[in-house]
C-alpha cells in the first residue's frame, strides 16, 4: 500500500456510520463560485447528490472559492461517491455557464471524521461562522448559502447562540488556511 505524505493530497480513511467535516477548494482558491447564480448551482448540485445518495446532513456552506460540509454517509465509501458525483456535476454546469469547456474547478479535498460530541459542535458552528470569518457578511444569518438560516427557522436564535457558546470554533476559525 501506498501513502502520500502531502499535505494538498491527503490519505483518505473511511469509516462506515460516522459524521465526517469536509472541504474542497477550487483550483488555486481561484474565486470561481463568483456569483450568485454559480452558488446556487453549487448549493442545488450538493442538496441533490445528498439525497441521490441518501446521505445524512448536519450542516454545510459554499463560499466563491471553496465549501465545508459536515455529513455522515452510511458507508464509508459515500464520500468518495458524493465528491466525485459534486465536483464532476458543478464543474460541468460552472464550464458550461461561463462558456469555459474543460476548465478544472476543483483541487482535491480534504476530510475528517468527528472524535466526540466537542468535535461535531466545534466544526458546525465553524461551518455557519466561515462566511464571517472571510468578511463576506457580518452575521451568519446574512448569508444565504449555508445551512445557517434552516437552523434559525426550526431551532432560532437562542438555540444556535448556546451552541455557539457551548463549542465555540474560534480556535479553528484563527487557524483557517483555506
Amino acid at each position: 500500500m501506498k501513502f502520500s505524505s502531502s499535505p494538498h493530497r491527503p490519505i483518505h480513511l473511511y469509516a462506515d456510520n460516522e459524521w465526517y467535516f469536509i472541504s474542497a477548494a477550487t483550483i488555486e482558491h481561484a474565486k470561481i463560485l463568483a456569483t450568485d447564480q454559480h452558488l446556487g448551482i453549487w448549493r442545488d448540485a450538493f442538496l441533490a447528490a445528498i439525497a441521490e445518495l441518501k446521505i445524512a446532513l448536519c450542516a454545510w456552506v459554499v463560499l466563491p472559492n471553496h465549501y465545508h460540509v459536515l455529513v455522515q454517509p452510511g458507508r464509508g465509501m459515500g464520500i468518495a461517491k458524493l465528491i466525485n458525483l459534486l465536483h464532476g456535476r458543478t464543474s460541468f454546469q460552472f464550464n458550461t455557464l461561463d462558456n469555459n469547456r474543460g476548465r478544472k474547478i476543483w483541487y482535491s479535498y480534504w476530510d475528517v471524521c468527528m472524535r466526540n460530541e466537542n468535535d461535531f459542535w466545534t466544526r458546525f458552528n465553524y461551518i455557519h461562522y466561515n462566511p464571517v470569518k472571510h468578511g463576506y457578511v457580518d452575521h451568519p444569518e446574512d448569508w444565504e448559502f449555508s445551512s445557517y438560516r434552516s437552523y434559525l427557522k426550526e431551532q432560532g436564535k437562542e438555540w444556535l447562540w448556546k451552541c455557539l457558546q457551548g463549542y465555540p470554533a474560534d480556535e479553528l476559525l484563527d487557524n483557517d488556511k483555506i
